[in-house]
């Protein structure tokens, strides 16, 4: 009798499993009566089996893929944390009967990503109203409200910790999911088999403990807003705002507000010059939000730069920074970041049509408490 499985285009002697890939998938047949014989089959990018990992130091995870082409998982270690938020659920075996008909989910506490308010809806028992039968149902909600002619475009990541082996399962949607003033909330709702997520050796629900966290990308938005968030990279740690109607701002403005590394920041800009240098130079800054435990001489020590984009694939204008923010020291910057005549030649790239796109790349952060 012949095994069928899938891989991802490598060979894995002894592991029977499933490693998953964005693009593309491979399946493979382990010959009956020999060891280390294999067949590959073809390439494939429709897929519906259920796949056993069986017992393997590698992983061991039992999944059902239903359209490989819309929903992706993979592995990462458990060194990166969901990079917008973490859910820490205790007691989750009360969930089930403490939820009504009515009512069948969790809801978490509010999140900020990109300027917008989000919350993770988790559903133990599955979204019957969305084929969630017998799965883990996981959605994204938008909290703001958007104007009758708004959208967002996102792409939404949800994580599972396996608490056994210190990775993260992530679930991924490879659609965007579009929210707008009637559509507020979407996600996945066959995230994983309620059996899967039980089964003691898979180590998502220890204890009666487990962890879910999420991941929110924004692609585009028409919102009505004078900035729009371009890209949030939770590898790169890197912000970019798109200003547009320079022209327009006849002080300053600030970006929406961004999350990185659990705190919450935004940019500070005055294109027409701050303090001595107005009317001379473009001063850039950041701003820190969140500082609420920067009490009793507490420090968040923070190395970054700040970038005005080349938009005509020149050089970047960049600055380099490190401070020490706290309760009474909350933004750091330049004053005399770029001169207004060299921020508005447009051979320089820096300004194309009123539109100016700022950067801040984070390289490295850490607290300092004074116990």
């Amino acid at each position: 009798m012949s095994e069928w499985f899938l891989f991802l285009g490598i060979f894995l002697p002894g592991v029977c499993g499933v490693e998953l890939d964005i693009f593309h998938f491979k399946v493979f047949r382990r010959l009956s009566g020999h060891s280390k014989g294999w067949e590959l089959k073809g390439q494939r990018y429709c897929f519906c089996r259920e796949l056993d990992m069986g017992s393997s130091d590698y992983l061991q995870y039992t999944f059902r893929i239903e359209n490989p082409t819309e929903i992706i998982k993979s592995i990462r270690s458990g060194e990166q944390p969901p990079a917008h938020y973490k859910l820490d659920v205790e007691s989750f075996s009360l969930l089930p009967s403490s939820l009504v008909a009515t009512s069948p989910l969790i809801e978490s506490t509010e999140f900020s990503v990109g300027g917008y308010r989000w919350a993770l809806q988790i559903y133990p028992n599955g979204n019957q109203n969305d084929n969630g039968d017998g799965h883990i149902s996981i959605y994204l909600k938008l909290c703001d409200k958007l104007r009758s002619n708004s959208f967002i475009n996102v792409i939404f990541r949800a994580l599972i910790y396996d608490q056994g082996r210190n990775k993260y399962l992530i679930i991924q949607d490879l659609r965007e999911k579009r929210f707008d003033a009637t559509n507020t909330i979407s996600g996945i709702s066959r995230a994983l088999p309620q059996s899967a997520f039980n089964a003691q050796c898979n180590g998502f629900l220890v204890q009666d403990r487990c962890t879910f966290g999420a991941e929110v990308f924004i692609i585009n938005t028409n919102a009505p807003t004078s900035a729009t968030l371009s890209c949030v990279d939770s590898n790169t740690r890197t912000y970019a705002w798109r200003v547009e109607k320079l022209s327009e701002i006849s002080d300053n403005a600030y970006s929406p507000e961004f999350t990185i590394e659990g705190r919450i920041w935004k940019l500070h800009v005055y294109p027409k010059g701050y303090g001595a240098q107005k009317g001379k130079c473009l001063s850039l800054y950041l701003e820190l939000i969140q500082r609420n435990d920067l009490t009793a001489g507490n420090k968040l020590y923070a190395g970054f730069e700040l970038r005005i984009k080349n938009q005509l694939n020149g050089e970047d204008r960049t600055g380099t920074f490190q401070h020490p923010f706290e309760k009474s020291s909350k933004d750091w910057g330049r004053a005399a970041f770029i001169p207004i005549t060299d921020l508005h030649i447009p051979t320089k790239g820096f300004v194309t049509e009123d539109v100016m796109i700022l950067e801040v790349c984070f390289k490295h952060s850490f607290m300092m408490k004074d116990f």
